[in-house]
C-alpha cells in the first residue's frame, strides 16, 4: 500500500509522458501553468522535469551522449521557473497517420461535432487541427462533413430533452406518407452515417424512433412532456422493432461478421456453435432498406430469398452500374 500522501505511481508516470508533449505544443510554459493544467503542485512539475532531462535513449554506440538525451533550457528554468526544450529524443520518429487516414479522422469528428453534446467542446476542435498537423502528407484542408439541416433539428432535439418540452414537426415515414407529429424526445442516437430520436408519439400513443433527416418543421414547445419513468429502460437495444408489414428475407451471412449487422439480428438470435457460416431471416420495412442494407455491406451477406428480394437486389446494382458506365 502506498504512503498516506505520496502520488501513486501511476500518477507520475501519467505526468512524466504528457508533460513533454504539453511543454511542445506551447513551446515554452511556466511551472505554474504545467501545475494548475495537471492539478499537480509546482513541485511535482519541477521533479518530473529533472527525471525527463536524465531520461533518453542510446545511440549507435550504446552509450547517452548530450544528444540522447532530454535537455532543456537551464538558465530559463532556474531564473524564471519556466520549461522550454532544446533537444527530445524519439519523439520525431514516432508514427504519423497518413493523409487518407487523418482525413477519415477529421471527417469523424466534424461528423461527431454536429451533436449539441460536442458542439461547443474546443478539445474537438483543438484534435481536428492536431490531426490536419500531424498527418505523414498534410489532410485535406478542404475536407468538410456539413449538414446544416440537421444540425438545426439537433440543437432543437436536444433543447427539448434539456427543457423536457414537446416537440411537434412534420414527418415522412418509410412508405413515404408525411403527417404532422407531437413527440416527446428521449433519446439522441447515431448509427453510421444517420441520426435518430427515441420518443414517445402521442399520435401513436407509444414509444417511437424516427429519423432526424425524415423531420421537417420542428418546433420546440410550447406543451411540456409528459411523465416517462422508465421509459429509456424499455428501449429495446435495437433501434427498430419488427412491424406486421415488414418483408422478411432471408440471408447468407459467414458467422464472424454477424457483429457487423449486429443491429438487424432477431432478437436473441444466436449463431449456432461451430457454425461458419449462418442462414436467418431478418425483417425489413420495403426493398429500399434491404438495397441500402446490402450495398452498406458489400461481400458480408448475400440475399437468398424470397425472388422478388433477389430481383429488388438485383436491379438495384444494375442500374449502379449503368450509371458507372454512363
Amino acid at each position: 500500500m502506498a504512503a498516506k500522501g505520496l502520488t501513486p505511481a501511476s500518477d507520475n508516470l501519467m505526468l512524466l509522458l504528457s508533460l513533454v508533449p504539453y511543454v511542445l505544443d506551447r513551446q515554452e510554459v511556466s511551472v505554474e501553468e504545467a501545475a494548475a493544467h495537471f492539478h499537480r503542485t509546482d513541485t511535482d512539475i519541477v521533479r518530473a522535469v529533472e527525471l525527463i532531462a536524465c531520461a533518453g535513449v542510446p545511440g549507435d554506440s550504446r552509450a547517452y551522449s548530450h544528444l540522447d538525451l532530454f535537455d532543456i533550457d537551464w538558465d530559463l528554468f532556474e531564473s524564471e521557473r519556466r520549461i522550454t526544450f532544446w533537444n527530445t529524443v524519439a519523439l520525431d520518429h514516432k508514427p504519423q497517420f497518413s493523409a487518407k487516414e487523418a482525413s477519415a479522422l477529421i471527417a469523424g469528428l466534424q461528423y461527431l461535432a454536429v451533436h449539441p453534446a460536442y458542439a461547443g467542446r474546443t478539445d474537438v476542435q483543438e484534435l481536428t487541427q492536431k490531426l490536419r498537423a500531424g498527418s505523414a502528407s498534410g489532410a485535406n484542408d478542404r475536407l468538410r462533413v456539413v449538414n446544416s439541416a440537421a444540425e438545426k433539428r439537433l440543437e432543437a432535439l436536444a433543447q427539448a430533452i434539456d427543457s423536457g418540452m414537446s416537440v411537434t414537426m412534420t414527418y415522412h415515414n418509410k412508405r413515404g406518407e408525411s403527417g404532422e407529429r407531437r413527440i416527446d424526445p428521449l433519446r439522441l442516437e447515431s448509427r453510421d452515417h444517420l441520426w435518430y430520436i427515441r420518443a414517445y408519439c402521442h399520435t401513436r400513443n407509444a414509444l417511437r424512433t424516427f429519423r432526424v433527416d425524415h423531420m421537417d418543421n420542428v418546433v420546440v414547445g410550447p406543451i411540456a412532456q409528459d411523465r416517462h419513468e422508465g421509459a429509456e429502460a424499455s428501449f429495446a437495444h435495437s433501434l427498430f422493432e419488427p412491424s406486421a408489414n415488414d418483408v422478411m428475407v432471408t440471408l447468407e451471412c459467414a458467422s464472424e461478421a454477424l457483429p457487423l449487422i449486429a443491429d438487424y439480428l432477431p432478437r436473441g438470435f444466436k449463431a449456432p456453435a461451430g457454425a461458419t457460416t449462418v442462414t436467418l431471416d431478418v425483417p425489413f420495412a420495403h426493398y429500399g432498406s434491404l438495397t441500402r442494407f446490402v450495398a452498406g455491406f458489400p461481400g458480408v451477406v448475400k440475399v437468398l430469398g424470397p425472388e422478388s428480394a433477389i430481383a429488388a437486389v438485383r436491379k438495384f446494382a444494375e442500374t449502379a452500374l449503368a450509371a458507372y458506365q454512363e
